[in-house]
């Protein structure tokens, strides 16, 4: 299975000079939705700034030590001991003769097993599989044997996000997570009716998020090897490691544990287990997609419309500085974000541990400011609802997109013939299935 390294790896500081910064070239910040075509700053400032930050990093990661194993150990026992404690809760919630206590004791169980997915999901699971905490060779906490309580194999996902997205960030057509191939999220991508949907898409992709997360990797995989002929070769160990993974969540949440309540508790437990998983599983997609989205969507967050050729370290700094969105809040809100909430930090330094995320911010923000890129922050109702009226405002074409959209009707029934007949030749109800789907089920067998 194919899991490239990173563009780039940490590297020593070099020392920093004084320049004044320059905002005249980041005029479109001004704007709603910014694209930009190149890079913002000088090749001087970003050496400036790279330097400056690589310092930062460099101090931090040595700073490292026994305060944040003993972190991500502490967040790894409150994701199992909170998972066995809600697990019972919905086991005995039947037991009550009262359907408010019932209805109590499912609520307080469901709620917990909700906390313990978004730790999972996020503290945990997302951190340790970016490698933030290799350095400790922890036997199973480590980026390569950990996977998360998710349907996506963690290898997929590493492809997909640690390479793909943090490598182009908001890069159109490179970074396939603007937009997860479902929302139009900027003009860069071209209009189609099916935007009109994109409120209703968006609903739809943030109730079942893990599963787009889980099928994102086989649509990117069969495009960016569609022209090679090992692409039955590369696919089938990724399809089905897929499937693997599927089998064994969904029979973990919903035959394992609600048989195992069932037997120990009765028939009635074991409903009660099913609908508090299936519940968990929602709350933790919604969530989830809230702070992704929150972190890469907002008003304010920078597109590209192509990869410098001669992109520097402190070009790509600069990228995903602007690229990305923070979040407001206290410890506990931070901590169930999997410290997403502070995206920039993450996505210039994603292999330090997240904790420390809190610590540098300000001095991020500092150096944000002396070289005039916009640290973009606020409240997460604030970022939410940005991000809502983005994916609005491009649901709807100008004249222009109108127009062109029109004039390429003929090509798109053309290229999407063309699609159709390059799909695996699919029998009974799997025909009706989406065609990422079908080719993952094609390359499976």
């Amino acid at each position: 299975m194919r899991l490239l390294s990173p563009m780039f790896s940490a590297r020593s500081a070099l020392p920093t000079t004084s320049i004044s910064p320059v905002i005249d070239n980041l005029s479109s910040a001004h704007m709603p939705y910014p694209t930009l075509s190149g890079a913002p700053l000088s090749k001087a400032q970003t050496e400036a700034m790279a330097a400056e930050l690589d310092a930062l990093y460099n101090s931090m990661m040595a700073s490292l030590g026994a305060e944040d194993a003993h972190y991500i150990q502490r967040i790894y026992s409150a994701v199992v001991y909170s998972e066995l404690l809600a697990r019972g809760l919905l086991g005995i919630a039947a037991y009550p003769s009262s359907r408010h206590k019932q209805l109590g004791l499912w609520l307080l169980g469901t709620s917990l097993l909700s906390f313990s997915k978004i730790l999972n999901n996020m503290e945990l699971g997302h951190n340790v599989m970016h490698g933030q905490y290799d350095w400790m060779q922890h036997p199973h906490l480590n980026s390569q044997k950990f996977d998360w309580d998710i349907v996506c194999p963690a290898p997929l996902w590493q492809h997909s996000h640690n390479y793909l997205h943090h490598t182009f960030t908001n890069i159109v057509g490179r970074d396939h997570d603007v937009g997860y191939h479902l929302i139009r999220v900027t003009d860069e991508q071209p209009w189609t009716p099916s935007d009109r949907n994109n409120l209703l898409s968006t609903m739809i992709l943030a109730l079942g998020f893990e599963w787009a997360v889980a099928f994102h990797d086989i649509q990117i995989s069969v495009d960016e090897y569609a022209n090679d002929t090992r692409l039955a070769e590369i696919m089938k160990p990724k399809s089905q490691a897929l499937f693997n993974k599927i089998k064994r969540q969904v029979g973990k949440d919903y035959i394992a544990t609600p048989a195992l309540a069932g037997l120990v508790f009765g028939a009635r437990s074991a409903m009660m287990t099913v609908s508090g998983n299936v519940t968990a599983n929602i709350v933790r997609n919604v969530w989830t997609w809230a702070v992704i989205f929150c972190g890469h969507f907002t008003e304010q967050a920078h597109i590209y419309t192509h990869l410098d050729d001669n992109e520097s370290r402190g070009d790509w700094y600069a990228r995903q500085i602007l690229g990305s969105s923070n979040i407001t809040g206290r410890k506990w809100f931070h901590i169930l974000t999997g410290h997403l909430s502070h995206q920039i930090e993450h996505h210039i330094f994603p292999d330090m541990p997240a904790n420390r995320y809190t610590r540098i911010a300000p001095q991020v923000q500092d150096i944000c400011k002396k070289y005039g890129l916009a640290y973009n922050t606020g409240s997460f109702a604030q970022q939410l609802k940005q991000v809502i009226k983005r994916i609005h405002h491009f649901s709807k074409p100008n004249a222009d997109e109108k127009k062109l959209h029109i004039k390429a009707q003929a090509t798109l029934k053309l290229d999407e013939s063309a699609t159709a007949q390059s799909l695996p030749t699919t029998r009974g109800l799997t025909k009706y299935l989406p065609p990422v789907m079908r080719n993952a089920l094609f390359y499976a067998q």
